[in-house]
């Protein structure tokens, strides 16, 4: 397989932690918010109803622009969205910050499942795609736990810190290989 796919996979990995994460510490943040359960359980939904949305949208949006390019600025974008969340001092922030990396894990997503496709011989795209789906999944396995985890060491907000640190990673190895 490519080596081009495992950076791709890595990369959805962390997007798959900022969509999952926050199910295993909505108390942390409702607590640190003086919000409800129930209202901070808000931010996934508000998530998953962005990533339905705009996964289809922002890929027609951007259909002219340069693969990498976009992969790179998305990347950005989705750094942005993590030190928002990191430093928000209310729900209000928080819910921002979660439209911002929703949109930006949206085109992340897609734009990982179609550049593996193409960076594989036709006889491995199938495998390529597994292996991008796979670094979501692997996400909800083995990142959440280690999340709450660190979360409840160090506090909820360590984690988008984290995912901001390892996105900046993903970029330089993004920007070097692919």
């Amino acid at each position: 397989m490519n080596f081009k796919v495992y950076i791709l996979a890595i990369s959805v990995f962390v997007v798959g932690l900022v969509e999952l994460i926050v199910g295993g510490i909505l108390p942390l943040i409702s607590a640190d918010l003086n919000v409800s359960i129930s209202t901070a359980g808000q931010l996934i939904t508000v998530f998953a109803l962005i990533l339905a949305i705009a996964t289809p949208t922002t890929l027609a949006a951007t259909a002219k622009i340069e693969r990498k390019k976009l992969y790179l600025s998305a990347l950005f974008m989705f750094f942005i969205g993590n030190i928002l969340s990191f430093i928000s001092p209310n729900f209000t922030m928080m819910m921002v910050a979660r439209v911002f990396t929703a949109i930006a894990a949206a085109l992340l997503i897609i734009l990982s499942l179609t550049i593996a496709t193409k960076v594989v011989q036709p006889a491995f795209q199938a495998r390529a795609i597994g292996l991008i789906t796979m670094g979501i999944s692997a996400s909800l396995v083995l990142g959440v736990p280690v999340g709450v985890m660190i979360a409840n060491a160090a506090g909820w907000r360590i984690l988008f810190l984290i995912i901001a640190i390892l996105t900046l990673v993903a970029m330089v190895v993004i920007y070097r290989y692919l």
